[in-house]
């Protein structure tokens, strides 16, 4: 698979990302880099720890990379748990229980651009 490929399986935004980015090969070399990002890792642990002001900033910060990427489809799964946890309380099950049922499709869609980077050509690079 080659990267528009991969823009294409996952939902993305190419064209978007070359505005940002300006060469192709810089694309991939960021999109092949995003496995490395720990941001996705500290937002499930810290949502575990029910620590809703650091699983704030990890989902913040994935929303950023996601947004220079312009992974469109993740980006947009990982906006609606970002804005349920700007202001959630952690005392409030209802708080959580929304950022709860916003992480589903968040899994979902991290874990479909994890497995398309991994079907990237490594010729490509």
């Amino acid at each position: 698979m080659d990267i528009r490929e991969f823009y294409d399986r996952t939902g993305g935004d190419f064209e978007a990302a070359m505005k940002r980015l300006m060469k192709e090969t810089r694309v991939e070399k960021f999109v092949r880099m995003f496995p490395d990002d720990p941001s996705y890792r500290e937002l499930e642990s810290n949502l575990a720890l029910n620590n809703v002001k650091e699983a704030f900033r990890a989902a913040h910060t994935l929303k950023g990379v996601c947004m220079n990427l312009s992974f469109t489809k993740l980006y947009r799964s990982v906006n609606e748990v970002t804005e349920s946890l700007r202001s959630a309380d952690p005392d409030k099950a209802e708080d959580m229980e929304k950022a709860a049922a916003g992480m589903e499709p968040l899994r979902n869609d991290y874990r479909e651009i994890i497995e398309a980077i991994q079907c990237l050509d490594p010729q490509l690079l």
